[in-house]
């Protein structure tokens, strides 16, 4: 592959930039496709490897478009495209919307699950989504003909599509009121949930994210995006691929196993091209502050990040601080940290921090906040102790949103009062492709989405405790899982952060019993046994909860494609012993 030097430009001098005040992707394209900015795809050493402005988008998309309709595809038909961070996907996914046709992203695989575990997660989601095709590179297309091996579908790889015959067929791109795409969940492989978004709620969010929330409109709209953040996920693909489009960002990317392998390339590559946003999820800065030591590089110059985004799982404080402190020499404002909310059933951002401030944390006393009460502690504490936890706010609804939080009676809560997050907004989800029933347990009577997680308000602003589900109750206590982990990794030196997960298991007795799962990286049984006893320890200190410390090999706890934690996935593995326990001594490992 060869090496290039210049990236596309920053602005574009003949192209009065617009933030996504379009009624389609397609309009949103073609204007973008007007002007000098794009795509820049770059390897793991930091070398520009590919470059796609958004005229050879258009232009190859639309080319891409008619040969899709000449395998006699029908309007709104679905077609799964494998959604590698890759100059294929880009030009695919326009293509579906020129063609009229219904973009299923699908993800890439992970050393999560393995290979049976991929093919029955694209499995379920082509045979869900009705798929007619599917596009995905060589290397994956053993993975895709296993997965459909029963179904009536055409595998392509994108070489093959660009040999299809361009059909005489006048394009008639998706229109403003149909749909733009179908985002599934990631939470699970077995129901997976489509998710349809529409293109007015796709346009609505980018906008509104951009305007109210980054409030574009007040720095010229000249922005630069880099990004790390799979497409699959919709982060990633809404946040860091569609909005920039929509805004005609030129976006600057770094393949999301490159930044597993040298995370310091996301940082280099902000200041090598300027970016001012940039998006990730708190485990992304932590690992950085944790690699913070190697940077050797005293030129590197963070002062153009403006907007340094963080969703898409629980915010956790100290991380931010930690990645603060470190990188406040190299010109990083903590002014910068912008958390935010939202959910892919909202299409993406439901609310979002100020951009100008600092973030707002609200340490309040666990055992209150347990009971549903979020008092403020008396202790003067940033950090979690036994008796605070400390929380961060993800900031106001975006103009025109609405955020309430609820009693299981529907009732509105008070602020400062524990419920469940319910949101109006003008970019919800449509439903779920074809489940009238899970749709309808999200969808509430009124119009309102009930999102699963659990929150308070306090002073106008969001703050999230966890996900409804994810909730342990031991003899009438409400336990939040997160609280176990964070203690775990936080007062363990050897442990990192995700190395955990904590759930609740039905013993012989039918009572429920505290599980934690740890990965450790040692094979010494001397310094496992210490490790389990540690976990231990740290736990009942600091939560008052007896739990079973079970020890796992690495890489051994599934997470999403969004990189969650899937502590639904963990507890089933761990009980039907896909997950395997280490032993010690001749003795499942266990405090």
């Amino acid at each position: 592959m060869n090496v290039l030097n210049t990236p596309t430009p920053t602005t574009s001098s003949n192209l009065p930039p617009r933030l996504a005040d379009f009624k389609t992707l397609a309009e949103a394209m073609d204007y973008a496709a007007q002007g000098d900015t794009g795509f820049n795809f770059y390897d793991v050493r930091g070398n520009l490897i590919d470059i796609l402005p958004y005229k050879e988008i258009r232009t190859k998309a639309q080319q891409q478009a008619q040969q899709l309709l000449g395998l006699g595809l029908k309007r709104g038909d679905r077609v799964g495209i494998v959604a590698d961070m890759e100059p294929y996907f880009l030009t695919t996914f326009f293509a579906c919307q020129y063609a009229g046709l219904m973009a299923v992203p699908l993800p890439v695989i992970t050393g999560l699950g393995g290979r049976h575990g991929y093919e029955q997660q694209l499995e379920k989601v082509l045979t869900t989504s009705e798929a007619k095709v599917a596009i995905g590179p060589e290397d994956l297309q053993s993975h895709l003909s296993e997965a459909t091996k029963s179904m009536e579908i055409k595998l392509l790889t994108p070489e093959m599509l660009d040999t299809l015959a361009i059909a005489d067929i006048a394009l008639a791109p998706l229109q403003a009121d149909e749909e733009s795409h179908i985002q599934f969940s990631s939470g699970s492989t077995r129901h997976p949930k489509g998710i349809i978004i529409s293109q007015s709620a796709m346009l609505n969010n980018a906008h509104m994210i951009m305007v109210d929330a980054l409030k574009g409109n007040e720095f010229g709209c000249v922005e630069r995006v880099a990004s790390w953040l799979p497409f699959y996920h919709d982060m990633g693909l809404i946040g860091c691929m569609l909005t920039p489009i929509c805004c005609q960002f030129s976006v600057d990317l770094l393949h999301t196993d490159s930044f597993a392998r040298q995370p310091l390339q996301w940082l280099k590559l902000i200041a090598r091209n300027k970016a001012t946003i940039s998006f990730g999820p708190t485990f992304g800065y932590e690992i950085c502050a944790r690699r913070a030591s190697r940077l050797k590089d005293d030129t590197l110059d963070l002062s153009s990040w403006r907007v340094a985004g963080i969703g898409g799982e629980m915010v956790h404080a100290q991380p931010l601080s930690d990645f603060a402190r470190a990188f406040a020499p190299y010109g990083f404002k903590s002014s910068a940290f912008t958390p935010s909310y939202g959910l892919a059933e909202a299409t993406l951002a439901i609310s979002f921090s100020d951009v100008d401030k600092d973030v707002m944390t609200d340490a309040v006393d666990k055992n209150s906040l347990l009971a549903g009460d979020a008092i403020p502690t008396t202790e003067d504490s940033s950090v979690d102790s036994a008796e605070t936890r400390v929380l961060v706010s993800c900031g106001t609804p975006l103009k025109g949103y609405k955020v309430e939080i609820r009693a299981e009676d529907e009732s509105i809560l008070p602020e400062r009062k524990v419920g469940r997050v319910c949101a109006s907004t003008p970019s919800l989800m449509t439903g779920y492709f074809h489940d009238a029933e899970a749709t309808a347990e999200s969808m509430l009577p009124d119009g309102w989405l009930d999102t699963g997680d659990m929150g308070y308000m306090v002073d106008g602003q969001l703050v999230l405790t966890g996900r409804k589900k994810d909730m342990i109750i031991i003899n009438g206590r409400n336990i939040w899982p997160q609280d176990m982990e964070w203690h775990a990794e936080q007062n363990i030196d050897i442990l990192r952060s995700r190395d955990t997960a904590a759930f609740a298991v039905e013993t012989e007795t039918g009572k429920e019993e505290p599980v934690m799962l740890v990965q450790t990286r040692t094979m010494d049984a001397d310094k496992q046994s210490q490790l389990a006893k540690d976990v231990h320890a740290a736990v009942i200190k600091n939560t008052g909860v007896d739990c079973r410390v079970v020890l796992v090999p690495q890489r051994s706890l599934p997470y999403t494609t969004s990189g969650k934690l899937s502590r639904a996935k963990a507890k089933k593995a761990y009980l039907e012993g896909t997950i395997k326990p280490l032993q010690i001594a001749g003795e499942e490992s266990a405090a």
